[in-house]
């Protein structure tokens, strides 16, 4: 998809256009690829995944779908991180190694009107350090709060999101529409 633009367009109209007719599946967004720019990936999909974005949403765009369907990217929640020495939700930022990267898919989804799309999974944080707050990683309020500034964090799906938030904020961002792919079978979109 990243260098076949014929091969997206097939792709959509396959995938997307034949289901997209009046009584048909309502599709809002497509996700290309998912999770990219995981750490175990080693950099593998950073010079792809933009132009099979870009491919695809020009697909769908010349399919005269491109202002009711969004092509979007589904990332991982290890692209943003907040430092060791301040680990709260306001010191998040974008992995230096990816940020450049992952900043002209951002701007290429806020041209496109497309959100910014992240899944998190509150429990792998728990699974990965032996020492995280068993509590923190449900929603039962039994945890010691996380504070950062005037907010109070009980939960590692909250500070997880924001940390996003304040990484999308510090890349000139602000604004941007946030669609949780993958959280307990849910899809939110905030």
């Amino acid at each position: 998809m990243s260098q076949d633009p014929v091969a997206a367009a097939t792709w959509v109209d396959a995938n997307v256009t034949s289901y997209c007719y009046n009584g048909g599946v309502n599709i809002k967004y497509v996700a290309v690829g998912n999770e990219p720019f995981l750490k175990t990936y080693n950099g593998t999909y950073l010079k792809t995944t933009l132009p099979a974005l870009k491919n695809i949403q020009e697909a769908l765009n010349n399919a005269g779908l491109g202002s009711q369907v969004k092509a979007t990217v589904p990332f991982n929640a290890d692209i943003y991180f907040s430092p060791d020495s301040d680990p709260v939700p306001s010191t998040g930022d974008f992995r230096p190694e990816i940020r450049d990267s992952l900043i002209e898919i951002i701007q290429y989804l806020h041209t496109n009107d497309a959100p910014f799309t992240v899944n998190i999974y509150p429990f792998l944080s728990l699974y990965g350090n032996a020492y995280f707050p068993f509590g923190f990683a449900f929603f039962d309020g039994t945890s010691k709060p996380i504070k950062d500034g005037d907010l109070l964090y009980t939960n590692v799906f909250d500070a997880n999101f924001d940390t996003l938030v304040w990484s999308l904020t510090k890349a000139g961002f602000p604004e941007m529409k946030i669609v949780v792919g993958r959280w307990a079978g849910q899809l939110m979109v905030t």
